[in-house]
């Protein structure tokens, strides 16, 4: 038995797609309103990015779902400052 691989742009899928559509697969994923995706959809999504041969962008993905650095975007925010003052003062 043999093998098909297939690349999908999932851009061209989506360019296909109805904006009504869309936002029926968006509510059946259960994704939250807020613009937060599930932790589901962040492994499915770097599932895909694995099959398309982008492992480091799937990484990065898991890592920011999983084993975030920062608790929230301000204390994110803070180190990035911290950062670049110490660049600036080098």
């Amino acid at each position: 038995m043999g093998t098909i691989t297939v690349d999908i742009d999932t851009d061209d899928v989506l360019d296909q797609l109805t904006d009504k559509e869309i936002e029926r697969e968006f509510r059946s994923r259960e994704i939250g309103g807020s613009g937060e995706r599930s932790a589901r959809q962040v492994v499915v999504d770097a599932i895909a990015k694995i099959r398309i041969g982008r492992s480091s962008e799937a990484n990065t993905m898991l890592e920011r779902e999983f084993l975030p650095k920062w608790r929230d975007a301000d204390e994110c925010r803070r180190a990035y400052e911290a950062a670049m003052t110490l660049r600036e003062v080098a």
